[in-house]
């Protein structure tokens, strides 16, 4: 089975300070039973997997730990201290190969339709139509290489999605 989902959000909220919450994803990353290597940058979190687990496919965790804006809000319903959002992507550079193959495929495509239905409709001979129908074919084999790869790299979004979690709920760390 497979999923539309291009980049999986991630919203958690805790009640946790931020300082806590990004000394407790510090400690996770330093501890040595972990497989992430992260750059962090004031509140924000880049997560990747260390270079001997990861492959073409491996998935990247982006977060920001930000304080809750709407925690006082009478009409929210979460009231935590603390959001955590973010999302799991690609690299960077599967992410822009992806997004110009499908740009790039679906201009050819609709430029061949357009020039090869309008000499259909001058009477004149073409096997442009033929070409487009070629290029739509590329476009679902575009697509059908990024599910592959998106469950290629399946159980390592789940653990990057157990990373948020834990480091959401764990007690404050004290150094």
């Amino acid at each position: 089975m497979f999923s539309i989902r291009i980049r999986p959000r991630i919203r958690e909220f805790t009640n946790l300070s931020k300082e806590s919450v990004i000394a407790n994803y510090k400690s996770i990353i330093d501890s040595d039973k972990n497989s992430f290597k992260a750059k962090i940058i004031e509140h924000h979190l880049v997560v990747k997997f260390i270079d001997s687990k990861q492959h073409f496919w491996s998935p990247e965790l982006t977060l920001e730990v930000v304080e809750n804006y709407r925690k006082d809000d009478e009409y929210t319903a979460h009231k935590e201290q603390t959001l955590i959002r973010g999302y799991i992507s690609p690299k960077p550079s599967i992410w822009t190969f992806f997004v110009f193959a499908y740009v790039g495929l679906g201009l050819v495509f609709l430029g061949l339709l357009v020039y090869g239905t309008s000499q259909m409709m001058l009477d004149q001979p073409t096997n442009l139509v033929w070409y487009a129908l070629g290029c739509l074919l590329a476009i679902v084999a575009v697509f059908i290489a990024s599910q592959f790869g998106q469950k290629l790299g399946d159980s390592q979004t789940l653990l990057l999605l157990q990373f948020v979690q834990k480091g959401a709920r764990q007690e404050a760390v004290v150094k």
